[in-house]
């Protein structure tokens, strides 16, 4: 599979070896997309976390009739949709293409299949996905806090 970003140096993959990272190679899937376009929206069901590797695109959340609101931009390297193969919901944000955009995803089905074949690596992936959803979750915790604080202090 040819890839412009060193999937491997990707967090999701941490710690795998070269044999572990073929294993994974295979299970995943590339897709395109174009500038402008959705790769998903808030609320469809979700099913696969996406690897970004070319392009860059925005998490958008929409609050009611609010319009939707930037929380990050995510280029090559990163994850978008990791919550998804943890706890099987909806998605929680919509994201878009600012320019074109390629991805390689793995399903939920492909996770699954991984977890029949090589529990190991399945766990390692899992534990993976939950570092960098803590790393963010981290993140927006401090952002929160300096939004109450500027908030106060007006």
């Amino acid at each position: 599979m040819k890839c412009s970003y060193p999937l491997q140096s990707s967090p999701i993959f941490g710690g795998i070896n070269d044999q572990q990272f073929r294993t994974v190679e295979q299970l995943l899937h590339q897709q395109s997309y174009s500038a402008g376009s959705y790769l998903f929206h808030q609320g469809d069901m979700a099913d696969r976390l996406f690897l970004i590797t070319r392009g860059e695109v925005e998490v958008l959340e929409q609050s009611g009739d609010n319009p939707p609101v930037r929380l990050a931009v995510r280029g090559p390297g990163d994850s978008i949709g990791e919550m998804c193969l943890i706890d099987i919901q909806n998605r929680s944000a919509s994201v878009k293409a600012l320019e074109p955009v390629e991805v390689l995803y793995l399903s939920h089905n492909d996770l699954c299949d991984l977890y029949e074949r090589d529990i190991q690596l399945y766990v390692l992936i899992i534990m993976n996905i939950a570092r960098e959803i803590s790393r963010r979750l981290r993140s927006m915790d401090t952002l929160l806090s300096n939004a109450l604080v500027q908030k106060n202090s007006d």
